[in-house]
């Protein structure tokens, strides 16, 4: 039986369109007719077949989840749909990545809401800082009707619809300096992703933010165009961080899930059966990602101290009240969110 053909979305209104988005298309399309395209003519293909790519390093807690995803999917659907992985930024940065969700170059990313703040301003709300105490805070928004709320407001500005719910933990600061005090943030050259709210969060703690792709974070850091980055801990691990920024301060300024993000209009447009049966994997992931993500937390500290990482700690109420602007600042849709979240509202 022949794949079916899947639908090619249409642009949301408001998209703001990269120009080098063809080239990805293109690139990305050439790589998976060189790499699969022999396999699809033999009999017995897959009906449907998905290209899922990350940016994190292989043997990373996403790429096992993307694997156990892929690995599920083709036993519950009788190998009906094959899920191909392409971790390590294989098919460009997670910018790339969702402008080729959108032309049908790639199907799943795995991210999380922020990095769609380019597309929306409502995906600002994972990056306003400090308005979670704790992981059980933060889990019982997003496990809630709020969570709910802010994925289909999202897809509704956007088109992109996030699947699952896999928890990554807070995200600390990884520098090339010990950092325990504001003063210590003073002209910190920082990476961080594309997204406005975290140019504004380090800006306003005293650091200098620049944007830069995370593929291109370690040699940035080994070379002194950067001094660090922030991430939860498992990346510092995982991406070799801490070879060349051997200092962390558990800051926990956001707590964050990461989601398999696809084109809505696409994953409409999968054959029903099927597309219950990936669904049904997607709960499935996110609630082993969970317990692992949650499991691994202090084994990765005790890997890092036992490479030589120091961790320090920060008074996180200097640094709430430091950063109070970006909120004020955010979209008032945004500010709504925060203050039921707050409020226990969620």
């Amino acid at each position: 039986m022949a794949p079916p053909t899947l639908v090619q979305p249409s642009p949301a209104p408001g998209r703001r369109r990269r120009a080098h988005a063809c080239v990805v298309v293109a690139a990305a399309s050439a790589l998976v007719l060189a790499s699969c395209g022999a396999q699809r003519q033999e009999a017995g293909a897959p009906e449907l077949t998905l290209r899922l790519g990350h940016t994190y390093g292989v043997g990373s807690l996403q790429d096992r989840a993307s694997q156990r995803l892929a690995e599920n999917v083709a036993e519950a659907s009788d190998g009906r749909v094959e899920i191909e992985l392409y971790p390590a930024g294989q098919l460009g940065s997670w910018e790339d990545m969702q402008e080729g969700l959108e032309f049908g170059a790639v199907h799943m990313v795995v991210e999380s809401v922020g990095s769609l703040e380019r597309y929306t301003d409502l995906a600002a709300v994972e990056g306003v800082p400090f308005i979670y105490d704790s992981p059980e805070q933060f889990l019982a928004v997003w496990d809630g009707p709020l969570g709910e709320e802010i994925i289909e407001a999202i897809r509704d500005d956007t088109g992109f619809l996030l699947l699952g719910s896999m928890y990554r933990g807070g995200r600390v600061l990884n520098s090339d300096r010990p950092v325990e005090r504001l003063e210590d943030l003073r002209g910190l050259k920082l990476r961080v992703p594309t997204q406005q709210t975290y140019l504004d969060t380090w800006t306003a703690l005293g650091a200098s933010p620049t944007p830069l792709a995370l593929s291109e974070v370690f040699a940035a850091i080994e070379q002194g165009a950067v001094e660090g980055q922030e991430n939860p801990v498992d990346v510092v691990r995982y991406n070799s961080f801490y070879e060349v920024a051997p200092y962390v301060a558990m800051t926990n300024h956001l707590y964050g899930n990461f989601h398999f993000q696809t084109w809505g209009e696409a994953h409409d447009s999968w054959p029903a059966d099927l597309r219950a049966v990936i669904d049904d994997e997607v709960d499935e992931v996110s609630d082993w990602y969970r317990e692992t993500s949650l499991a691994e937390q202090e084994e990765n500290v005790e890997f890092l101290r036992a490479e030589g990482v120091t961790f320090t700690e920060v008074d996180r109420e200097e640094w709430r009240e430091a950063t109070s602007e970006v909120l004020e600042e955010a979209d008032p849709q945004v500010q709504e969110w925060v203050r039921r979240i707050q409020d226990g509202q969620a």
